[in-house]
C-alpha cells in the first residue's frame, strides 16, 4: 500500500494505510485548483473557474513509474482525495486500473465529520479554522460528499469490470473482502490476515440534526445520488436505509454557558474590530510580498508581481524569495523554482534556499533532483535537523529504509538530542514494523533530557496506543481529558463557537463540545474567567 504510509495519530493509532507521496500529490493538485480536501462543487450559476482534475496529469504518470520501479509485487494505494481526480487516474491507468470502491450513506459520512471535528475543537486538536468550518457552512459536509461521488459515478457506470463495489454495511456485516478481491481481480492476497477494521468506529444511528440543517432540495439530491451508487454495488447490506434518532442534550447547563460566552465573544469582536479590509496592505513591495507568502487566501497574480520586482527591486533577493514562497504555497512549483533561482542570481545562497529548491523538485516527483538540493542544504549547514529529515523521508518514500535509518543514526551521533531527528528515526523504525524499538528510542530520549518535548511525548503516546489496542479508549480518554482541561483550549473552543453565525449550527456545535467534555469528565473553567485572545 506504499513504502511510507501516513504515520499513526492519537485519533487513529492504527494508521490510515495511506501512501504519503500520493497524499502529497493530491494535496499539491488541490492547491493548483485553489482548493483543499473539503472541496465542494461551485454554484454553477456563478461565473467561477471549475475544478480541473487533469491539471498536471504528468505527476500521476511519474507516481505510477516510481511505484513500478520500487515495488515487485502488486501494489495498491488508498486516499479518499483520489475520488476528485478519478478522470485523470482513469486516463493514466487505462485498462490496467483496478478500483475497490467502498460506499457509505451520506448521513453516516456527514455525521462522522461532525463527530471528529466537534471532538477536535473540544480537546484543541488540529486547525480551529478547519474544524469550525463544518458549522460555519452548515451544508459543507454534505456538499463534499456529493462532489466526491459525482466524480465516482462515471467510473462505476462506464467501467464496472474494473471495479469491486461494496457498501460499508456489507463490510461490517462480515464480507470476506480479501477473498472477493482475489476472485474479482485475479490476485493471490493472503486472506488469513486479521482485519484491521474496527467495528467500534462505526455508528448505526444518525442524529436528526444531521439532516435538519440541510435544505429539502439538497437532501433530495443526496438521496438520488445514493440510489445511483447502490445500483452499482456488487455487495451491499440487508438494510441500507439509515436509522435516525433524536439526540438529547446530555449537558444542557454547559451548553447554555458555552452559547452565552460565545454570544458575548461575538459581540465583543464586532465592537472592537477596527482592522482594515483584508487584502495586500499598502506598504513597500517587500512587505506586500511577505504578506502574500504568509496568507494563502489572498489571490496571487505572479506575473504582476514579477514585473514590479523587475522594475522596482530587481536585485533584492528577499522580494524574489517571498514571491517564490507565495507561489509554492499555492501549488505553482515551477514558478516558485524559477524565482528561487533569481535569489541565487542576486548573490544570496542561504542553506534553506536549497531546501526550498529540493521541495520543488520533490513535488515534481524528481527524486534525483530533490536529493541533490537536500544534500546541498546539508553541506552548508549540517546542524539543521530539518534538512536531514526531508532527505530521509524522500528515501522512505522510495522504500530505502536502511539508508534512511543509517543516515539518521549518524546525524544523531553528531547532533544528539535534536527533537526532529529523534522523531524522524522513530517514524522510520515504525514504518518497518519495529514499533517497540521506536518506543524505546523515544523513552530513552525523553529520559535523557530535563525538558519535555511535546512532539516526542505525543509520538510516544501514539505508538504506545498502537501496540496496546485493547487499552486505546482508556488511554486516549485520559490524554484528551488533560488537553480539554486547559483553560486556553476551552477559550479557543468558545472563540470558534462565536464565529458560527447560524444559530442552529452554533447550538449543535455547543452541544457536541459540551457532550465531549462531560464524557471526559472535564471541569468547566470558563464562566468565572474572561475570554482573552
Amino acid at each position: 500500500m506504499g513504502h511510507y504510509l501516513m504515520p499513526p495519530a492519537v485519533s487513529n493509532p492504527g494508521g490510515h494505510y495511506e501512501d504519503m507521496p500520493l497524499v502529497d500529490i493530491h494535496e499539491h493538485l488541490l492547491k493548483i485548483n485553489s482548493a483543499d480536501w473539503r472541496y465542494q462543487d461551485k454554484d454553477k450559476d456563478k461565473d467561477k473557474e471549475e475544478f480541473n482534475p487533469s491539471l498536471r496529469i504528468d505527476l500521476l504518470d511519474r507516481y505510477i513509474q516510481r511505484r513500478a520501479n520500487t515495488t515487485k509485487s502488486p501494489y495498491g494505494a488508498k486516499d479518499p482525495r483520489a475520488c476528485l481526480f478519478l478522470p485523470a487516474w482513469r486516463q493514466v491507468l487505462g485498462d490496467q486500473g483496478r478500483y475497490v470502491v467502498l460506499l457509505r450513506h451520506w448521513s453516516g459520512s456527514v455525521q462522522s465529520l461532525y463527530r471528529r471535528h466537534g471532538e477536535a475543537l473540544a480537546v484543541g486538536e488540529g486547525s480551529t479554522e478547519l474544524n469550525a468550518s463544518f458549522w460555519q457552512q452548515p451544508e459543507q459536509a454534505a456538499r463534499m460528499w456529493l462532489a466526491y461521488h459525482h466524480r465516482l459515478i462515471p467510473l462505476l457506470e462506464e467501467s464496472r469490470d474494473q471495479c469491486l463495489v461494496v457498501t460499508q454495511q456489507a463490510l461490517l456485516g462480515g464480507l470476506p473482502i480479501i477473498e472477493k478481491l482475489n476472485t474479482c481481480f485475479g490476485l493471490a492476497l493472503d486472506s488469513t490476515i486479521p482485519t484491521p477494521i474496527r467495528h467500534s468506529l462505526s455508528h448505526d444511528l444518525n442524529d436528526e440534526s444531521v439532516r435538519e440543517r440541510l435544505s429539502a432540495a439538497l437532501i433530495e439530491e443526496l438521496e438520488v445520488m445514493w440510489q445511483r451508487l447502490l445500483a452499482c454495488t456488487d455487495y451491499h447490506g440487508d438494510n441500507e436505509v439509515p436509522q435516525w434518532k433524536q439526540e438529547t442534550d446530555v449537558a444542557p447547563q454547559s451548553t447554555q454557558i458555552l452559547l452565552r460566552l460565545a454570544a458575548e465573544q461575538a459581540t465583543s469582536d464586532t465592537s472592537t474590530d477596527t482592522s482594515a479590509t483584508p487584502g495586500v496592505p499598502k506598504k513597500d513591495l517587500q512587505q506586500q510580498l511577505e504578506v502574500l507568502a504568509k496568507d494563502v487566501t489572498l489571490s496571487l497574480d505572479a506575473l504582476h508581481w514579477q514585473r514590479r520586482i523587475e522594475q522596482e527591486q530587481r536585485f533584492t533577493s528577499e522580494c524574489w524569495e517571498f514571491l517564490a514562497r507565495a507561489q509554492l504555497e499555492r501549488g505553482d512549483v515551477i514558478g516558485a523554482e524559477k524565482n528561487l533561482r533569481r535569489v541565487l542570481l542576486c548573490g544570496k545562497s542561504p542553506p534553506y534556499l536549497y531546501l526550498l529548491l529540493g521541495t520543488c523538485r520533490e513535488a515534481e516527483m524528481d527524486d534525483v533532483g530533490a536529493e541533490h538540493f537536500y544534500r546541498l542544504a546539508i553541506a552548508r549547514n549540517d546542524a539543521n535537523a530539518i534538512f536531514h529529515v526531508r532527505l530521509t523521508r524522500l528515501w522512505l518514500a522510495q522504500g530505502e529504509y536502511g539508508k534512511a535509518e543509517r543516515h539518521l543514526r549518524g546525524v544523531i551521533g553528531r547532533h544528539p538530542n535534536k527533537t526532529p531527528l529523534i522523531h524522524a528515526l522513530a517514524d522510520c523504525l515504525d514504518q518497518q514494523d519495529r514499533t517497540q524499538e521506536a518506543i524505546e528510542l523515544l523513552q530513552n530520549s525523553l529520559n535523557e533530557v530535563s525538558d519535555i518535548f511535546p512532539m516526542l511525548a505525543r509520538q510516544l503516546f501514539t505508538l504506545q496506543l498502537k501496540l496496546a489496542p485493547e487499552n486505546t479508549d482508556v488511554m486516549r480518554n485520559a490524554h484528551m481529558r488533560d488537553a480539554a482541561s486547559r483553560l486556553e483550549v476551552q477559550e479557543a473552543a468558545v472563540r470558534a463557537l462565536s464565529c458560527v453565525e447560524n444559530l442552529a449550527s452554533r447550538q449543535d456545535l455547543a452541544k457536541r463540545i459540551a457532550m465531549t467534555w462531560q464524557k471526559l469528565e472535564v471541569e468547566l473553567l470558563l464562566p468565572s474567567l474572561p475570554i482573552t485572545d
